[in-house]
């Protein structure tokens, strides 16, 4: 009976590695959504044309004009807006169509400016001790700091103290 139940374990375990390796390989070929940029470009012509026939204008004179054919071609615009704001331009009035004789010319600036302040940490030892030896015997010295760069020292020995002050240059 035990050998029936160590060879249902031996096959759940070899069934729940396969079926692992299968979740983990198809969790690592779902596709995954690439962000959507959009540029958005909208590009509109509005051309109205209209054919009339219209009497011929009477001079006060009491001739007709020569013309049988009028066109008027009026003056081409063009609306721009560049993110969302109105951006006006005009054509000039030598050009018969924009952009005839003129182009549109983008000029851009960046400029960055970086600035880094690293604080200064002193890390210079202020306080001074010292051991040093005359025809007397050893002598001890400590020096010390005051205020920025003015510090003061004592030395001496047993019977024997000297003091002073220090200016750092």
């Amino acid at each position: 009976m035990e050998n029936k139940y160590k060879i249902i374990t031996v096959v759940l375990c070899v069934a729940a590695f396969f079926l692992g390796w299968y979740a983990r390989a198809w969790l690592h070929i779902c596709p995954v959504a690439e962000p959507e940029i959009k540029t958005e470009v909208k590009y509109k012509t509005d051309t109205k044309t209209e054919i009339v026939y219209v009497p011929k204008y009477i001079y006060k004179d009491g001739s007709t004009e020569k013309t049988d054919v009028d066109v008027n071609v009026g003056k081409q615009e063009l609306a721009v807006k560049v993110n969302g704001k109105d951006f006006e331009i005009k054509k000039a009035d030598d050009e018969k169509y924009v952009f005839d004789k003129y182009k549109l010319q983008l000029n851009q600036t960046s400029r960055s400016d970086l600035n880094i302040t690293v604080p200064v940490i002193d890390k210079t030892k202020h306080w001074e001790i010292g051991i040093g030896a005359s025809k007397d015997g050893a002598v001890g010295m400590v020096g010390f700091p005051i205020k920025n760069n003015i510090g003061g020292w004592i030395a001496g020995r047993k019977g024997n103290v000297m003091a002073g002050i220090i200016v750092k240059i």
